[in-house]
């Protein structure tokens, strides 16, 4: 595992740029998408505040877009439009900031029964996924699909495959795997996914809710050092890992425990 990255959604990350300083690690930035209301007012001034304190900073670099009730596979065209206008604002601020990657999710929704859905909804990723591509290539980004709801990794690994572009990879979260699709192991994931993996967010759970909780937590379900990180290792390409769990405590145990 060579490239770790911490994950922060504050708009001050002045303590997480010190600790990822600190132990030679990047930052995923993700107030610019969990704060989806900061994309109508006020983004710039905090871009201005985030390139001055990243000035001189040679970590890895990432950005998580935004998510909140946007639908890139609408059938409405207007929301779609919408989705459309907040990833490519996200894309104008990573490349301003210096990121490489940015974070996007597809919302798939698993309780639809419907195989029509998945088949309406792989399509429409597609047509959406292929018309940001040139975007992306523009502002010379790497984009990366992650996992939310997705109960199988070929839902997400469809898309990628029909797209068929260097530019649009595949964000894994582990901890989604193991809370939204207990029906297939995390080895399944990295296997259908391997190929096109640049991306991934690691943090634990106990088993009910999406906890971000560090890597070694006490009832933690996930267990990194016997399961997922020899599934990372072993990658030819490996993905850039985001510790993702904004909790300064949280973070420097994990990089202890990753002896970092």
């Amino acid at each position: 595992m060579e490239t770790i990255l911490l994950a922060t959604y504050r708009r001050d990350i002045r303590r997480h740029l010190e600790l990822a300083q600190a132990h030679g690690a990047g930052l995923e930035l993700q107030i610019y998408g969990y704060e989806p209301n900061l994309l109508d007012e006020g983004w710039r001034d905090l871009v201005v505040q985030h390139k001055a304190l990243l000035r001189g900073f040679e970590g890895a670099l990432a950005l998580h877009g935004a998510f909140y009730d946007l639908c890139p596979a609408s059938l409405d065209r207007r929301v779609a439009a919408l989705a459309r206008e907040r990833f490519l604002l996200n894309l104008d601020i990573a490349a301003e900031l210096g990121a490489r990657h940015v974070v996007f999710h597809t919302d798939f929704i698993p309780v639809v029964p419907n195989p029509f859905y998945r088949a309406g909804w792989t399509e429409r990723q597609v047509v959406f996924w292929q018309g940001m591509v040139p975007e992306i290539g523009q502002r010379r980004l790497t984009v990366a699909l992650e996992n939310l709801w997705e109960p199988q990794p070929d839902i997400v690994g469809q898309v990628l495959d029909q797209i068929n572009s260097p530019l649009l990879g595949a964000c894994l979260d582990v901890g989604h795997c193991y809370l939204y699709a207990p029906a297939h192991p995390l080895a399944d994931w990295v296997a259908r996914l391997s190929g096109r993996l640049v991306h991934c967010h690691l943090n634990n759970h106990g088993g009910r809710y999406d906890d971000h909780l560090p890597l070694d937590a006490p009832g933690g379900v996930i267990r990194y050092r016997e399961d997922v990180l020899p599934l990372l290792n072993g990658l030819a390409t490996r993905p850039w890992c985001v510790l993702e769990m904004d909790d300064l405590e949280h973070l420097e145990r994990s990089l202890r425990y990753l002896g970092r």
